[in-house]
């Protein structure tokens, strides 16, 4: 019998390496008492996507077939107990079992529910690591933060309908559209967001001098006004100065010294994301000694 068992489980493996496709296997357990799981759902996501699933035996493994070389987020949920997901991607490899792929899933609290999802950058699609999440109704406000995977799970929650929203550095806060319903002794699964990254801040570099004399003006005071924000500084010993911060767009930039005239830049000066505008550069006349500032 040993010996059938061997060579089903041998060609079983032949065809995934003839298929070019591998698999995952691992066991799924009760977080306290360490008893296996029976019929567990397991799944496999590639880009967020599901690739493959697979149900776990009374003993508690599992093993999803089939699946093409890659990395994959793997999950596993179990009625009554809050939804694992494994903390790395796993790989995959052509005719592989990548094994050991294991769960602890931990009970529902009684009588209180959970509120479970992941957080993405909109573009790539990427997981946002340690994004904060936050849950509140009238009566509670809790909070968490997202795993390195993106994935998120607020427990203990009191039935009832909650507000959620997310937020993380670099990246424009979201609320959920509408109120999220909790139950007791469920988990509302995939409340997600996808967080739209806040462009990336640029500068305004240039120099100062003596319009008569070619010589730097040290401690001139420029500013650059935009209609998202705005900007100052102070040239250092040879007449350079540098802004930073400011968010892409179209400013008005002047510069002031006691003494000179003051000087708008001709025309606008562009700001893009992540660059620093150089060449505003500035050529200020002294003033009569007998003139008014």
């Amino acid at each position: 019998m040993k010996k059938l068992t061997a060579l089903l489980i041998l060609g079983a493996i032949t065809g995934l390496l003839s298929a070019g496709t591998g698999g995952i296997a691992g066991r799924v357990t009760d977080l306290v008492s360490g008893n296996p799981i029976a019929n567990a759902i397991v799944i496999a996501c590639a880009d967020s996507i599901p690739a493959g699933r697979a149900l776990t035996n009374r003993e508690g493994e599992y093993l999803i077939e089939g699946l093409e070389p890659g990395r994959y987020q793997v999950t596993a949920r179990a009625q009554g107990y809050i939804p694992g997901h494994y903390p790395a991607p796993v790989v995959v490899e052509a005719g592989k079992i990548t094994r050991g792929i294991n769960f602890r899933l931990r009970q529902i609290q009684p009588r209180t529910g959970a509120i479970s999802g992941r957080v993405v950058d909109r573009i790539t699609n990427e997981p946002i690591k340690n994004a904060v999440v936050f849950v509140h109704n009238g009566n509670s406000r809790r909070r968490t933060r997202t795993d390195r995977e993106g994935f998120y799970i607020i427990r203990g929650l009191q039935p009832g309908r909650y507000r959620v929203s997310a937020k993380a550095r670099r990246y424009f806060a979201e609320a959920y559209p509408e109120p999220v319903e909790v139950r007791a002794n469920e988990v509302t699964e995939d409340i997600n967001f996808a967080l739209v990254p806040k462009p990336k801040k640029g500068g305004i570099l240039g120099q100062v001098v003596n319009a008569q004399t070619g010589q730097p003006i040290a401690g001139a005071l420029v500013i650059a006004r935009g209609e998202r924000s705005e900007g100052h500084t102070r040239t250092d010993g040879r007449g350079f100065y540098r802004i930073g911060g400011l968010n892409p767009g179209l400013y008005e930039v002047s510069a002031y010294k006691p003494n000179y005239r003051p000087q708008i830049y001709p025309q606008q000066v562009p700001v893009h994301p992540g660059r620093v505008t150089r060449g505003i550069d500035f050529r200020l006349e002294p003033l009569d000694k007998k003139a008014d500032y």
